[in-house]
C-alpha cells in the first residue's frame, strides 16, 4: 500500500533540491535548451508546475470520481503557451512550492480505497489512482536527471576538445 505521507514529503522536497542545485548556475545556462526539441532547466521546472495539476491531481481526482477515461496530457502545451525561460529561477521555484503544497494536501486527503479505483486511458489501458500517485516521484526523478544532464553540458565549452571528447563518447 502507498504511504501517502512519504509521497507527499518526497514531492515537497523537490523545490529545495532544485534551489540548491540550480541557484549557483548562470541564468543563461538555465534558460538554454541543450538541443533543439529539448527543454531548458527552467522549462523543465515549468513542466513540473503544470503537471502537478493537469497530469497528477486532476487525473487522480478524475479516477476517484469515477470518470471512465483518463484525460490526455500534452506536455508541450504549457511550454509553448508560456515563456518559462523569461521567468527568474526563484519565481518558478516559488510557483512550484505553491503547487506542491496543494498537491501534498491533496495526497494527504486521499483514503486507501481511493487508490484502488481505476479508469481507462484512451488506448484501452487500465490505470489505478495509485499508479499516478507512484508515478509522481518517478516523474520528478526523471526530470531531475534531465536537468542534471542539461546543466552538465554547460561545463563542456570551458574544457579542451580532448576532455570534451572523452566526456561525450
Amino acid at each position: 500500500m502507498t504511504d501517502l505521507p512519504d509521497v507527499a514529503a518526497r514531492i515537497l522536497s523537490v523545490p529545495a533540491v532544485l534551489e540548491t542545485l540550480l541557484t549557483p548556475i548562470d541564468p543563461i545556462a538555465l534558460s538554454t535548451r541543450p538541443e533543439p526539441g529539448e527543454w531548458s532547466p527552467l522549462e523543465v521546472i515549468g513542466h513540473l508546475i503544470d503537471c502537478d495539476s493537469s497530469a497528477f491531481r486532476d487525473r487522480i481526482s478524475g479516477i476517484i470520481e469515477g470518470e471512465p477515461t483518463i484525460a490526455a496530457f500534452d506536455e508541450w502545451v504549457a511550454i509553448n503557451e508560456r515563456d518559462f525561460n523569461a521567468v527568474p529561477l526563484d519565481q518558478l521555484l516559488d510557483e512550484l512550492r505553491a503547487e506542491r503544497a496543494q498537491s501534498a494536501e491533496f495526497l494527504l486527503g486521499l483514503a486507501p480505497a481511493d487508490l484502488t479505483k481505476s479508469s481507462t486511458f484512451g488506448d484501452g489501458r487500465q490505470f489505478e489512482a495509485n499508479d499516478f500517485v507512484q508515478e509522481w516521484s518517478f516523474h520528478d526523478q526523471d526530470h531531475l536527471q534531465q536537468i542534471l544532464e542539461a546543466v552538465k553540458m554547460t561545463y563542456l565549452p570551458n574544457m579542451t576538445a580532448t576532455m570534451q571528447a572523452a566526456l561525450t563518447r
